[in-house]
């Protein structure tokens, strides 16, 4: 894919756009409101229609009473852009015309998303409980669900403060607040409907709960990112500056050549509880799951392709076998 001629195109425009949005002919940063206001205006609108769907990877929950698993979540493309996007700075300078005062400046950000909203259906769950007084009710059970982020949907506030005297960053992620107006779930294909209703309350709350910590922490890692590649940008555009033999574009460029969209899986401990997102099942720390789970059946899969004599694949083989007759 690296050698196909579209995917370099779509490289080279890419970087060419950065390099158009944030910097000067001199390579200087520099505040661009008109092509910014093109993003918002004609790429953001197209991007989000051309979207579709996103598969979300299996989500795992561990802790000494439960295991639960829930898998084939995807999200609407528009679903993935908050329908209200805001900024705050507040600036704060001093200055001397003495050299013996050192200057001061500090810079504080607020970003808030606001109405993100999400619809997902025929959700799959796993869910085991190993102890508490439900642990002979419950047991195990695994079943289908319908989520809905209705209301005002989620929205996050992050507090951004500028890295002062730090070299390593750009900003400091202050703090990420998330929360969820309002959340909707119904359980379908399970053997224990009465019991799912008598704990509905409860398990809302729990859920909102864990969805704002989850996503609180995937935008606190984001924002991170953002920090060290406009950290890397910084530095290049320094260096390039004091090298005679390499311009500011080169390196640049080959900065977005070295760089690589890693997708890692997460895992997150808090005290003996741990949350995971898995792409594969040999990641996964809860070997059982739903059956129609895309992580189960993807095994499934590949047990099929490595089977067979020779060539053939049982992974080919049709549900009603061809009959042959001879003539």
């Amino acid at each position: 894919m690296g050698d196909d001629p579209l995917n370099k195109r779509f490289g080279e425009d890419w970087a060419r756009l950065t390099r158009d949005l944030l910097f000067d002919s001199e390579g200087g940063l520099k505040f661009k409101p008109e092509l910014w206001s093109d993003i918002r205006k004609v790429i953001l609108p197209s991007l989000v229609d051309k979207v579709g769907y996103v598969p979300i990877p299996r989500i795992e929950y561990s802790d000494d009473a439960i295991d639960l698993v829930v898998e084939n979540l995807t999200l609407q493309g528009r679903n993935l852009f908050p329908n209200i996007i805001s900024f705050e700075a507040h600036n704060f300078m001093k200055f001397s015309p003495y050299n013996a005062i050192t200057d001061q400046h500090h810079h504080e950000f607020t970003l808030t998303f606001g109405q993100m909203q999400a619809d997902m259906r025929d959700v799959a769950f796993y869910y085991k409980r190993k102890s508490g007084f439900a642990k002979g009710m419950l047991g195990t059970d695994s079943g289908l669900a319908d989520v809905v982020l209705g209301g005002e949907g989620l929205s996050a506030t992050v507090h951004l403060v500028s890295a002062d005297k730090d070299p390593r960053s750009v900003f400091k992620v202050k703090s990420v607040n998330v929360k969820v107006d309002t959340l909707k779930f119904s359980i379908r294909d399970s053997k224990h409907d009465m019991l799912y209703k008598t704990l509905k309350p409860l398990a809302t709350g729990l859920v909102k709960k864990q969805i704002q910590k989850a996503v609180a922490g995937a935008i606190t890692t984001g924002m991170e990112y953002v920090d060290g590649q406009l950290v890397t940008v910084r530095d290049r555009v320094a260096e390039a500056k004091v090298a005679d033999d390499s311009t500011r574009m080169q390196s640049l460029q080959s900065m977005f050549k070295k760089k690589k969209d890693e997708t890692t899986s997460t895992t997150k401990s808090t005290s003996s509880s741990q949350f995971k997102v898995v792409h594969n099942k040999r990641a996964s720390m809860i070997d059982t799951g739903h059956p129609s789970g895309w992580v189960n059946r993807t095994t499934e899969r590949e047990e099929k392709a490595a089977a067979g004599k020779e060539w053939h694949s049982e992974a080919y083989v049709q549900v009603y076998p061809l009959t042959r007759s001879v003539c």
